[in-house]
């Protein structure tokens, strides 16, 4: 039986729908309708019944996606008993992670392709929630999470400390201004992300702890469309310092300091415990380990704040103290 028409089961399974599962295989919905009939026929026994727009697994469907699972693990069992035997001669390396995370990781992957060309690097982006669960059913080798593994077969390595900050734009009464408290959000209307994302999990969860009143004023699944806006003046974003470090040295975002330790998160490189001895794996955590003041965001993006620009005309420009990281100077400093 191929395993691709099974794939595509699996795929309608998870994602709950013939449309999601094509886009994750990067098929038409045609396609995958075409694979599923062909199993169909093959077996001879209807494999899902609709159900207005959803569909669902009938019995036979429920068997056939069982043994479908035991087929992949089956697969990935050979595959590292292979990379086993190749090392790091070859081979590829599956990351999944936040758009956010995602702002990390060019520098790692640069010095991990000069150390190890033979090994391809593949990256597929995910709401943060989903970037766990990704691992956990194997379907990536590493994952970046915002928040804790939770789960008993995932191991983590931290990547950075991550300064999440209020974004405003420059005409802002808070460009001026050092760091902003959790009490300066009352009543505030905010650009967010999507649920689901840990930025976005962060701040709502600090603001029902501290019984802060604020308003959405727009929810948007994209940084780059949230600066856009933010730009613009629809309100204030909260998002990672690393995000806005371009916007912050050509002068049209201000980041400013948030003053609650939460919004300094840990991102973690996670993995699970079954691929602990995969040669790719332990060279990439590795490497991030060793590099991991090189991808601090003290002296890899150089921002940690935007100028306060108190002086009228005065451009920012981001330096690093000798305590404390970044610090934000003036043309008039």
């Amino acid at each position: 039986m191929n395993l691709g028409p099974l794939r595509s089961l699996d795929a309608i399974v998870r994602s709950g729908s013939f449309k999601k599962a094509a886009e994750q295989l990067h098929l038409t919905p045609p396609a995958v309708s075409l694979q599923i009939r062909q199993l169909e026929d093959e077996c001879k026994l209807r494999l899902f019944e609709r159900i207005g727009r959803r569909v669902r697994l009938t019995a036979a469907g429920r068997t056939l996606h069982e043994y479908a699972q035991r087929m992949f693990t089956l697969e990935r069992d050979a595959s590292w008993a292979l990379e086993r035997m190749r090392g790091l001669e070859g081979g590829s390396l599956r990351v999944v992670c936040s758009e956010t995370a995602a702002y990390y990781l060019p520098f790692l992957w640069r010095e991990f392709g000069r150390r190890y060309p033979g090994i391809q690097v593949q990256l597929s982006l995910d709401n943060s929630e989903h970037v766990a669960e990704r691992v956990v059913r194997l379907e990536d080798d590493l994952g970046v999470l915002s928040i804790g593994t939770g789960h008993p077969d995932l191991a983590a390595e931290l990547l950075v400390k991550d300064p999440v900050v209020a974004v405003v734009p420059p005409p802002h009464p808070w460009a001026r201004r050092r760091w902003v408290s959790i009490d300066d959000f009352e009543g505030q209307s905010l650009v967010l992300r999507e649920l689901g994302s840990a930025t976005r999990a962060l701040a709502e969860r600090r603001f029902a702890a501290l019984g802060i009143g604020w308003r959405m004023a727009m929810e948007i699944a994209s940084n780059e469309v949230i600066k856009r806006a933010v730009e613009l003046g629809a309100g204030i974003a909260i998002l990672s310092v690393v995000v806005i470090a371009r916007e912050v040295r050509d002068g049209t975002l201000c980041g400013i300091r948030i003053r609650d330790q939460e919004f300094i998160r840990p991102l973690h490189l996670a993995f699970h415990r079954e691929r602990a001895e995969s040669p790719a794996i332990q060279a990439f955590v590795a490497l991030a380990r060793e590099l991991r003041k090189n991808i601090s965001v003290a002296s890899a993006v150089r921002v940690l704040r935007t100028s306060r620009s108190r002086l009228k005309g005065a451009r920012p420009r981001l330096t690093a103290s000798s305590k404390g990281g970044p610090r934000p100077r003036t043309d008039q400093e």
